[in-house]
């Protein structure tokens, strides 16, 4: 039988096909060949031996969360416990991007923000790079059933960090799935772990997956992979005069007059020289 893999979890796969749950387990070759099985997969297994035979190809792979076969990465944002923080997400967004996978943004926590001023701000730049923003609070009903057609017939999956609401936001899509709900400490400034793994969860002819939140990313690339992947950057950089632009003092940046223009966002530029500062160059002939 064919099937997607919904969680791993001490050697035992939840394999959903055609409606139904199996618990089953990998073939020992799996193991001897180091070959992992990670949420998303689609694999064919034996629902009588209940064991896996084989994966099927993977059209993505990410390691953080681990998972595959994704359509779309919704990234979950709060506004306030743990504040918004610009770089983290034009991390996320960069991190997606890198790995070839469509992206939309979620802004949680919205009923218990005072100043919209930076959120309006932000939520108009990532509109403007064609990024789809979601802002949610338990009240906006509108925005919930907007976020129930947009996640329907994909395998989506939530990211973000600990405490920004990514089990509660899933609850208020479809209340029969009851996640667990984590506390946000203030004392630790940070929100504790209630999902462990990644789990998929059907969905109206797809998936949505929880999966484990946490502080940071970090990004392990080079200053020409920023340069390429940073949101809002791709269709531009072949444009610039030098093939190896990093959009800073070099003539004739595409990048540059996109952000003269408006068309593309000064705080974002400021979060891209900072990240691009961080990180080292890819080829040798760079170095000073």
């Amino acid at each position: 039988m064919n099937g997607k893999v919904l969680s791993t979890v001490g050697g035992v796969c939840r394999v959903y096909s055609e409606g139904i749950t199996y618990n089953v387990i990998p073939r020992g070759i799996f193991r001897h060949e180091n070959k992992n099985i990670v949420a998303g997969d689609n694999v064919i297994f034996d629902d009588e031996e209940m064991v896996i035979h084989a994966v099927l190809d993977r059209k993505n792979h990410l390691i953080r969360p681990r998972s595959a076969n994704i359509d779309l990465m919704l990234i979950t944002m709060s506004v306030v416990e743990p504040e918004l923080s610009q770089e983290l997400l034009y991390k996320f967004l960069t991190y997606v991007n890198l790995n070839g996978i469509p992206s939309a943004v979620l802004f949680t926590k919205l009923d218990r923000l005072n100043d919209f001023t930076e959120l309006d701000a932000l939520t108009k730049d990532l509109e403007k790079l064609g990024i789809k923003v979601f802002r949610l609070s338990p009240e906006k009903t509108e925005v919930i059933e907007e976020l129930q057609a947009f996640l329907s017939e994909k395998t989506t999956i939530i990211m973000g960090q600990t405490g920004v609401g990514k089990s509660s936001a899933i609850n208020l899509i479809d209340p029969q799935f009851d996640r667990k709900i984590g506390e946000y400490s203030k004392a630790l400034g940070r929100g504790k772990h209630q999902t462990k793994e990644v789990i998929l969860l059907p969905y109206k002819n797809g998936f949505i997956g929880d999966t484990p939140g946490f502080s940071s990313l970090e990004l392990e690339i080079y200053k020409e992979d920023l340069a390429q992947y940073f949101p809002g950057y791709s269709n531009h950089y072949l444009q610039c005069y030098f093939s190896n632009c990093l959009h800073q003092n070099e003539k004739q940046c595409k990048i540059k007059e996109e952000i003269e223009k408006g068309n593309l966002s000064k705080e974002g530029y400021e979060v891209y020289i900072k990240l691009l500062n961080s990180l080292e160059y890819k080829q040798e002939r760079y170095k000073k």
